[in-house]
């Protein structure tokens, strides 16, 4: 069972829409509630700063640097832009929190939060909460490639550190239940050492290996890399 906030992510290799669809169901997105009062809080995130209230049932779902209705066809045109239409086509991540501490808006509220400050600037997002289960929790269909640059999201060790960081420190702020740092049962890591390697990592580093990956991705030869 489920006690405490939990982050997970997985690579997309097979119909992305399929899963955008899936996320975004609503029948596991409704919110239930209905009027003004009831959607205060959900309305003053900053991506929903500019609607109205209506007196009428609304989805947990939002998006970021695309539109919700057309996410998938926007994720497809940045990939065929920067020739990037092949491999891993997105990552599919989720955050679920303890058994009746949180509710949806305040879940989802979080999961926005938690989206901008890790794709945010480069990725489009859809962000979807789903009250199907006992444990109210978030997904997260990310591109695999940066509308921005062209770059590819990775998902490493240090990444994956960086979410669950940035998703306890959310969780804490609301006061909500966080599992406490300790190894992993498998591979014996601490995710937290992780984070912080990823925070302190040399810029001159990260700036040349990311010169490199984009040298490989437009060289067609080993003269053109040279």
């Amino acid at each position: 069972m489920i006690l405490i906030a939990t982050t997970a992510i997985w690579k997309i290799t097979k119909r992305l829409d399929h899963v955008i669809d899936y996320t975004t169901d609503k029948d596991k997105t409704l919110n239930k509630k209905y009027g003004k009062q009831d959607f205060k809080e959900f309305h003053n995130l900053s991506a929903h700063k500019n609607e109205e209230y209506v007196n009428e049932k609304h989805c947990f779902i939002s998006s970021l640097n695309c539109s919700v209705e057309s996410a998938y066809e926007e994720m497809k045109i940045t990939k065929k832009t920067f020739n990037k239409t092949e491999g891993i086509l997105g990552f599919h991540a989720f955050q679920s929190f303890a058994e009746n501490e949180v509710t949806p808006e305040t879940a989802h509220e979080i999961g926005v939060k938690l989206a901008e400050e890790i794709w945010g600037d480069d990725f489009e997002v859809i962000i979807s909460t789903h009250q199907n289960t006992k444990h109210i929790h978030n997904h997260f269909v990310i591109n695999s490639v940066s509308f921005k640059n062209g770059k590819r999201y990775y998902d490493k060790r240090d990444t994956y550190a960086r979410i669950r960081q940035v998703s306890d420190s959310l969780c804490e702020e609301y006061n909500l239940s966080v599992l406490k740092e300790k190894k992993c049962q498998r591979s014996k890591i601490n995710y937290d050492n992780y984070n912080k390697s990823y925070i302190t990592k040399d810029n001159y580093h990260s700036i040349a290996l990311e010169d490199i990956n984009l040298a490989i991705d437009k060289s067609k030869s080993l003269n053109d890399f040279a």
